[in-house]
């Protein structure tokens, strides 16, 4: 009780309120207060020297680290961007069909990533998928949000309170929680949560939001939009090839083959734009573009050896500096309507060559120079970055994407790789002989012997600030321990929840721990409630599991409203949204949350 409350208890107690104080006044960095308590609580008595760095050696800061390497593997490899895209293809032009597999693959993703990760990956497909089926972002950005918290409820790598969490209780009673611990109340939330946001949720959203236009489309769907699959080859010029020493003017490759000339790297060399005058070496390498058919032909005859085709992506790819792709509207008033290409000389006129035009939906990619402009005709051109920008301050036509390569256009065959690895973890971790640090640790290694990430890619991935305030965060729980600020507490809320059945205190664990997350940080809520939800229920004869679980699902419910929640945060400027629209949308799947706390927790671990 408080009247035997020791001197130690009171300085871990005025410790602990300092450093929330610090990290709620936005002023210090959380890892660098978290270190600066754990040497004030050392310097105190509160922890030994080997206590007060156990956290550097504990599960959860290894867990997270490695899974963030597999994560930046994930995303250097593609396999996220090779994932959107399935999503975009099985969803159509159905905006419900869609906004379903939007939120289930975020939720996917933030169960075995950060969620503000998930989030940054998903947004951009967010945006895309707004402009695929013209739905206002203001019905779709904010159950991104909200199933990208979800998500995180479906494994303890969701938010590194769950690791927190999971990590007191195997210090203090020896009790390992498994990877899908948590899911017992994330999966039946999220199927609730899924028929509630499609059928009525999303109805009750704002059709607000900035406008989908602003978002250019990426270099796969201009690949399907244009059809320019198999458009572009590279050709090596053999020795005793008919070309070794021509100037490319003099080659007449478009009017003898209608083929173009888009890229030529000297051996070893990066690829660039060409110039008419360029002379052609022995092993120079060219880009072209033309029906293979016409391309095979004028390799056979002019000896040159064909190195395959060009996708789009890898077009954008071969010389950032020299080459760029971009897309241009050709407006009513311009004076280019009712001219061809060839007359109007496009490429000397503007330093650029056409790849495509698209005209009513329909795309050309064939003869182009004879192809008459018309108003509305967009243009897929190539050339480089300067003449773009050129481009922009010309009346004529007009810019409405610059198309450089993002890490969501780019899937690499370490794709599918990435994802056998995410496999492998999440068997690894449920299998009883494996522990989840172990298995995080052997998909980190497997991403860097495979070649998806470099081991300087791999520091970079891994966001060292969160691990070093896990890792100073956890002796915390240890300090109140010994302190016994932990049973104080304890003793103190069982006063008010005292005589309360095990179902009874489930629920008002869970809602204290919601109602306090609004305000603070969910990773030092599961630090201070963690251990008094142990000390609770050992008091009581109950079984700890199901109370952590409580506290797990409660703290990390911050997305409830948009006062401490980061993503929450981020979203309401692009959505456009009220304060009232996050509670309007949220509460429900928080009110069925509390019902899988109370009524499913103790199905799988009995309270006694």
């Amino acid at each position: 009780m408080m009247d035997g409350m020791n001197w130690q208890a009171v300085f871990t107690a005025a410790a602990l309120l300092m450093s929330i104080g610090m990290i709620a006044s936005g002023r210090f960095t959380m890892e660098w207060v978290a270190l600066g308590t754990l040497v004030v609580l050392y310097v105190g008595g509160a922890l030994s020297a080997d206590e007060a760095l156990a956290g550097f050696s504990a599960s959860a800061t290894i867990t997270l680290a490695g899974i963030y390497v597999v994560s930046g593997g994930l995303k250097r490899s593609g396999a996220i961007a090779l994932i959107g895209q399935w999503m975009l293809d099985a969803g159509g032009r159905s905006p419900r069909r869609l906004s379903g597999i939007m939120f289930i693959v975020t939720s996917l993703f933030s169960a075995f990533m950060a969620n503000l990760a998930a989030l940054v990956i998903m947004l951009p497909l967010g945006y895309r998928l707004s402009r695929a089926s013209k739905t206002p972002l203001g019905k779709l950005l904010l159950p991104i949000g909200t199933f990208t918290a979800l998500g995180g409820y479906l494994t303890l790598l969701g938010t590194p309170a769950h690791l927190i969490a999971a990590d007191i209780l195997h210090q203090q009673t020896g009790i390992q929680l498994g990877l899908l611990s948590i899911a017992v109340v994330g999966a039946p939330t999220l199927l609730f949560s899924l028929a509630w946001v499609l059928g009525v949720g999303q109805k009750l959203l704002p059709d607000t939001g900035e406008r989908p236009v602003q978002v250019g489309p990426n270099l796969q769907e201009l690949r399907k939009t244009y059809k320019i699959d198999d458009l572009f080859y590279r050709l090596r010029v053999r020795a005793g090839s008919d070309l070794v020493g021509k100037r490319l003017r003099e080659l007449r490759l478009r009017e003898q083959w209608d083929v173009t000339i888009v890229g030529v790297a000297h051996p070893g060399g990066a690829p660039f734009r060409p110039w008419p005058d360029l002379i052609l070496e022995e092993n120079d390498e060219i880009v072209v573009q033309g029906k293979r058919a016409d391309i095979l032909q004028l390799a056979s005859i002019h000896h040159l050896e064909p190195k395959g085709s060009v996708s789009l992506v890898d077009l954008a790819r071969l010389a950032p500096a020299e080459m760029e792709l971009a897309e241009a509207l050709i407006p009513p008033y311009s004076s280019l309507v009712g001219k061809t290409l060839g007359e109007l000389q496009f490429g000397k006129r503007y330093g650029l060559t056409v790849l495509a035009i698209l005209r009513e939906g329909v795309a050309s990619a064939q003869r182009l120079s004879e192809k008459t402009l018309q108003a509305g005709d967009r243009l897929l051109v190539e050339g480089a970055p300067r003449q773009i920008q050129a481009l922009r301050k010309d009346a004529e036509i007009i810019i409405l994407s610059q198309l450089g390569v993002k890490p969501e256009d780019v899937v690499s065959k370490g794709s599918r790789i990435m994802l056998l690895i995410l496999l492998g973890v999440i068997v690894l971790s449920v299998l009883p002989w494996f522990s989840l640090p172990m298995a995080a640790i052997a998909g980190a290694l497997a991403t860097i012997i495979l070649g998806a990430v470099s081991p300087k890619e791999a520091y970079e991935d891994i966001d060292w600030g969160i691990v070093i305030f896990i890792a100073a965060l956890l002796p915390l729980g240890t300090a109140m321990n010994n302190s016994g600020l932990s049973a104080t507490m304890g003793d103190i809320f069982e006063l008010f929840l005292s005589g309360m059945s095990p179902y009874a205190l489930l629920a008002a664990l869970f809602t204290i721990s919601v109602l306090l997350t609004q305000f603070l940080s969910n990773s030092v809520l599961a630090l201070v409630l963690t251990p008094i939800a142990i000390y609770l229920a050992q008091s009581m004869s109950l079984r700890p599991e199901p109370f952590v679980i409580a506290v797990m699902a409660g703290v990390s419910a911050s997305f409830l409203t948009p006062i401490t929640d980061v993503i929450c945060l981020s979203l309401r400027t692009p959505g456009k949204y009220s304060f009232a629209d996050y509670p309007k949308l949220n509460l429900p799947p928080v009110i069925f949350m509390g019902l899988s706390v109370v009524l499913l927790t103790p199905l799988v671990w009995p309270t006694r």
